[in-house]
C-alpha cells in the first residue's frame, strides 16, 4: 500500500462537495439571494484566477458556489 487505510469523517462533519452556478453578474444574483434571507458565507470578490464568486449554505447544508467569470486583461 501506498498510503494508510484512512477512514471517511461522519455524515454531519463538513461538506463533501460544492455545487457551482454560473451567472452574468454575480453581484446581482447576491444582492437578490440576501433579499430573500440567504445568508453569505463570503463574496462576492475577485478571484486571483479569474473570477467572481460567493458562496452559501442551503438548508440541506449543501455548498453553493456563484461564480462569474471576469474580463481578461487585454494581453493575458
Amino acid at each position: 500500500d501506498l498510503i494508510e487505510p484512512g477512514s471517511v469523517a461522519s455524515r454531519d462533519v463538513g461538506s463533501r462537495f460544492q455545487l457551482t452556478i454560473w451567472v452574468d453578474d454575480a453581484d446581482a444574483v447576491c444582492a437578490e439571494l440576501e433579499t430573500r434571507g440567504v445568508a453569505l458565507l463570503n463574496g462576492p470578490k475577485n478571484r486571483e484566477w479569474g473570477m467572481r464568486t460567493a458562496s452559501f449554505t442551503d438548508p440541506g447544508g449543501h455548498i453553493w458556489e456563484i461564480a462569474q467569470d471576469l474580463p481578461r486583461a487585454e494581453g493575458s
